[in-house]
């Protein structure tokens, strides 16, 4: 009989230790080639979506992601002159830029100076400033179609992609910036926050196509903000309680056999 408590104890601690993860949910956790897909969240009031872009919801296509499919993310377009399809699978590419970026993508504004008409770096201000919003700590947010519509504009404009676009013309996204204070607030405060790397910002390059034998992308759409997934916080103690419970019962199991 004490064997089978002891046994079920130890079962409990491996519950405890490795079924961590199962309560605290899982980030989506991307590699190349992972399909992925986007839609909005909400009423057209609530996910912004001025000029095209986001706020757009990512999910892992099912079966199609190697680690997972995991908790769906929030994120933005990075490029003004790509598009995508909503509710469309497509292949990712986890990159520090946007491939082919189209306009802007040799600007100097927001820490890109060296892009090129192929490849256009993320600006560490945009890294900031999503990281700011991906932890909830970006000050002014809400979560709503104006708070989207500036973010949006806030990293178009870290990214220089209102090159070439008129300030008087009220159709543009560049007369939308300049007249929007809160975006400009942000993009003022990404700066200023001086960051000189990424962190765990990277670019989602979308495309058509993948070759898993060659690695080749084909069929490239527009570039988003990701979040490099970190353990939690919640996952280390749940960890931590089951290996000190399985030490518990392997200190007890040597009591009763040297008693």
């Amino acid at each position: 009989m004490k064997m089978k408590i002891k046994g079920g104890v130890l079962v409990l601690a491996a519950a405890g230790l490795f079924g961590a993860q199962a309560v605290a949910a899982a980030p989506l956790d991307l590699t190349n080639g992972d399909q992925i897909k986007l839609s909005r969240t909400g009423t057209s009031s609530s996910y912004g979506g001025a000029f095209g872009g986001g706020e757009f919801t990512v999910n892992g296509v099912a079966g199609s992601v190697l680690n997972g499919p995991g908790d769906s993310f929030m994120t933005f377009c990075v490029e003004f002159p790509e598009h995508i399809s909503l509710n469309t699978n497509y292949f990712a590419q986890i990159n520090t830029g946007a491939v082919n970026g189209g306009a802007g993508s040799a600007g100097t504004y927001g820490g890109d100076p060296d892009g090129t008409s192929s490849f256009d770096p993320l600006s560490t201000a945009t890294a900031w400033l999503y990281t700011q919003f991906r932890s909830g700590t970006l000050s002014g947010f809400a979560n709503n179609g104006a708070s989207n519509n500036s973010l949006q504009l806030a990293f178009w404009k870290l990214e220089n992609e209102f090159v070439g676009q008129s300030a008087t013309n009220t159709s543009t996204a560049l007369y939308a910036y300049n007249h929007d204070s809160t975006a400009q607030g942000w993009v003022s405060d990404a700066i200023d926050a001086g960051w000189t790397d990424l962190g765990n910002v990277r670019v989602l390059n979308l495309y058509d196509t993948y070759n898993a034998q060659t690695g080749y992308f084909s069929g490239n759409h527009q570039d988003q903000l990701y979040l490099l997934p970190v353990p939690e916080p919640e996952i280390y103690a749940m960890l931590a309680a089951g290996l000190g419970l399985m030490g518990f019962v392997a200190r007890r199991r040597k009591q009763v056999e040297f008693a």
